[in-house]
């Protein structure tokens, strides 16, 4: 009977046991750059399951305390450096070391055989950019997909990081019945992690905060959202498959390299000057392969702006200056005078089945505005889009409920 007894009872706790819920292991460990400095904010989360994970402090360490099978990837995601995937199981051990390899965005190929492609004929030029243009039909969606996508920005000042959220969001892209018009896109944020410097924190909540006029309260409501900027970084770097049509027209700004046996790189560049006040220059870049097939679409968008006399920047605006300006200083009065700003756009193309899909999506802007005093106020914007999976059947547009639904911000603990 006591035998019985205890039996059963082996049998109860055996069965209490198998439901409750597992401990987390805690795995630890550092990221540096290839010169071996620190990389703060590297975004760490399990591949499987992207909601899962955090973000490396100012030293380059991270703690994740995670409840998963030790073989599960682990993705290691810096802007401006190759994403790594490395076994759960290695960062168990005490000590760990992690260098990521630098793999700036937007670098153009370079070539020595480009002076002899420059020197193609007219017509090869507009051949090749008609036959990319016809593949770019052929194999772009023309049915509606899915995208599911790891979203990380990053603003810096003085080349150091003060804030950055990641985004897990899904993508719906609507092809247009007409080429003359852009695709359409449907972005739903899902799950949101800010990392933020307590300084920007304090300014943030004070410019959330108070009275606000219904423009400005709008504009904030927007950006907390979370979803406006992130959905920005997918619709910048589309390539516009009417647009090449008609920049084939103009033969004269394009140029042709080769990189390699396999790959050519057409490039169409473009300057503009309206009254010495406002200066553009424009570089749109194809990389394409033998088959005609676009690899990589890359655009630079330098502008200059010098005004002939300075321009008051409102009250109601030096909020937003003093939430970008990371001086012990706060501003009470800009005048702004001129601004250089460069814009850096890159979408890297693979193929799913027969379709031409992005694979990841990358955005840039830096730069500077000055006031008549000739005090300068950097900034810069780094974002960029993982997308994990793809879907092609059974793709339904996102509801109106769905698009307007707000995304809840996670603040995440930076060890």
């Amino acid at each position: 009977m006591l035998r019985t007894a205890y039996q059963h009872a082996v049998v109860l706790v055996s069965f209490l046991l198998a439901y409750l819920p597992a401990s987390a292991s805690t795995y630890k460990g550092r990221v540096l750059d290839e010169q071996g400095m620190p990389l703060g904010y590297t975004t760490i989360y399990l591949k499987q399951s992207p909601v899962l994970g955090t973000a490396t402090n100012p030293d380059g360490y991270f703690m994740l305390d995670v409840d998963a099978d030790s073989a599960s990837l682990l993705v290691l995601s810096c802007i401006g450096y190759a994403t790594l995937e490395l076994p759960l199981a290695d960062f168990a051990r005490p000590d760990v070391v992690v260098t990521l390899s630098e793999q700036p965005i937007l670098l153009t190929p370079t070539t020595v055989e480009a002076k002899q492609i420059r020197q193609s004929k007219r017509k090869k030029k507009a051949s090749i950019l008609h036959e990319i243009y016809a593949q770019l039909r052929a194999e772009c969606p023309s049915q509606p997909i899915q995208y599911s996508v790891v979203s990380d920005v990053r603003m810096d000042a003085k080349n150091s990081p003060w804030g950055m959220e990641q985004m897990i969001a899904e993508v719906i892209q609507i092809p247009s019945t007409d080429i003359t018009l852009p695709d359409s896109i449907q972005f739903m944020g899902k799950y949101c992690k800010r990392y933020c410097d307590s300084l920007v924190r304090r300014n943030a909540d004070r410019l959330l905060g108070g009275e606000q006029d219904a423009k400005r309260q709008y504009l904030a409501q927007s950006i907390d959202s979370g979803t406006i900027v992130h959905r920005k970084i997918w619709e910048m770097s589309q390539i516009d498959k009417s647009a090449l049509l008609d920049l084939s027209d103009e033969l004269a700004r394009w140029a042709m390299t080769k990189p390699d046996a396999k790959h050519a790189l057409l490039t169409y560049t473009r300057k503009r000057d309206f009254l010495g006040v406002v200066k553009i220059i424009e570089n749109q870049n194809l990389l394409v392969d033998n088959a005609a097939s676009l690899q990589t679409y890359m655009q630079d968008i330098h502008v200059k702006l010098f005004l002939p006399f300075s321009i008051r920047v409102k009250d109601s605006d030096l909020e937003w200056l003093n939430l970008l300006n990371m001086d012990d200083e706060r501003i009470d009065k800009f005048r702004l005078k001129k601004a250089d700003f460069t814009i850096h756009f890159e979408t890297q193309y693979t193929h799913h089945g027969d379709l031409l899909v992005p694979k990841q999506k990358n955005v840039l802007v830096e730069g500077w505005l000055e006031d008549k005093n000739k005090v300068q106020l950097p900034c810069q914007f780094r974002g960029v889009q993982y997308i994990t999976n793809v879907q092609t059947e059974n793709v339904r547009p996102l509801s109106n409920y769905s698009k307007r639904n707000k995304v809840a911000r996670v603040t995440v603990p930076i060890y």
